[in-house]
């Protein structure tokens, strides 16, 4: 029963996320006169190598990315549920993963540039962390009201402290 749980608040939390990134790169991307570049621009880079500066804007190069794109925040929203449950379970080690949290966007930037350095030019660092901040939050909120018993051991409890007062 847990496993179902965690796997329907995982599928539910990750479309929250991609979801949540792919409008704002619709609207960053609108805003500057060409929508869908940067899924296409991903897709291209995905599929065909291609690089930054020659981005073709067509619906399967879009649809592609997309689908690896929802693919991957599907098991992160998978990976923060069961986070979430262990939480709920141990309010202690909510620490631990703020802390996970941290070091995976450090990580993910890292990874991009070590693997996407020709398309950093054209993806602004601070429009992929406000796009991974929105969809953090989003996810995050979902799983915050799913999971209430961990709001009523912080306010018993406020950082993880024990019974014991530790």
């Amino acid at each position: 029963m847990q496993l179902n749980r965690i796997l329907r608040e995982g599928f539910i939390a990750g479309c929250i996320g991609a979801a949540a990134v792919a409008i704002w790169f619709l609207v960053v991307d609108t805003v500057n006169g060409r929508p869908f570049f940067t899924p296409a621009m991903l897709g291209g880079a995905v599929f065909f190598g291609d690089q930054a500066t020659h981005v073709v804007i067509e619906y399967s190069r879009i649809i592609g990315y997309t689908m690896i794109h929802v693919s991957a925040f599907v098991v992160v929203g998978c990976i923060a549920a069961a986070l979430a449950a262990e939480v709920e379970v141990a309010p202690s080690t909510l620490f631990l993963v703020v802390v996970a949290f941290c070091f995976f966007e450090f990580g993910f930037y890292i990874l991009v540039a070590l693997l996407a350095k020709p398309l950093l030019g054209a993806l602004a660092w601070w429009s992929v962390a406000i796009g991974n901040a929105i969809a953090a939050f989003g996810m995050g909120y979902y799983l915050w009201r799913e999971h209430p018993k961990i709001g009523e051991e912080l306010k018993k409890h406020p950082l993880g402290e024990t019974q014991e007062g530790e």
